[in-house]
């Protein structure tokens, strides 16, 4: 019993051993950024807007950033290139404050609760039903969305794609923070365009 004992102890010490001084990578976090851009002339008075009911497809709403395989259906989900916050969470955000620097007098905010909401002359809903990365391809968003006014009366409903060319890849591997930055870059020419609605 005694010598079981102490082969396990021997196995244990050993796998520790091994193991010790032994670094995985450190993982990277990205965020959407809002690109400068020349304002336009908005309202002749300041609006209140509220983005809400933002959605992405599952296929990407993780913490870690997915892109697609090149003439492939196989997604690649890199577990050390990861979204700082979800992009559930992010894109509200990020959208408002593309409309507030596109045009003067729009005063966007993400809808965090129904207060903001019923204090606001338009509401935006936006679905994404595409947020593709693709290696050696194309960055594709695509997504319907919808101004209402605090009522529930639906004002304007259209479906928005933009696209860009992947950023190539560095070092052999995916650039991820060029991506992020092209991202970005389509999310403020999609959805700064908004502004011309409300």
């Amino acid at each position: 019993m005694k010598f079981r004992n102490i082969i396990l102890i021997l196995a244990v010490t050993c796998l520790a051993a091994c193991n010790f001084g032994s670094t995985s990578e450190p993982s990277r976090f990205y965020a959407l950024n809002t690109p400068a851009a020349q304002q336009v002339r908005g309202p002749a008075k300041p609006i209140n807007v509220v983005i809400e009911n933002v959605s992405v497809p599952q296929s990407v709403d993780r913490p870690q950033i997915v892109i697609k395989q090149s003439d492939s259906n196989m997604l690649i989900v890199s577990e050390f290139d990861r979204w700082v916050e979800g992009l559930g969470t992010a894109l509200p955000i990020t959208i408002s404050e593309n409309m507030n620097m596109y045009a003067k007098n729009i005063n966007a905010r993400p809808g965090r609760n129904a207060a903001i909401s019923s204090n606001a002359k338009y509401i935006i809903s936006i679905d994404f039903v595409r947020f593709d990365t693709q290696i050696d391809g194309n960055i594709t968003l695509s997504a319907w969305w919808t101004i209402s006014n605090n009522h529930g009366d639906i004002l304007a409903q259209k479906k928005t794609t933009q696209t860009t060319k992947t950023p190539d890849e560095k070092s052999g591997r995916p650039d991820y923070d060029a991506i992020v930055a092209a991202q970005s870059k389509l999310i403020a020419f999609a959805f700064g365009l908004l502004c011309k609605y409300t």
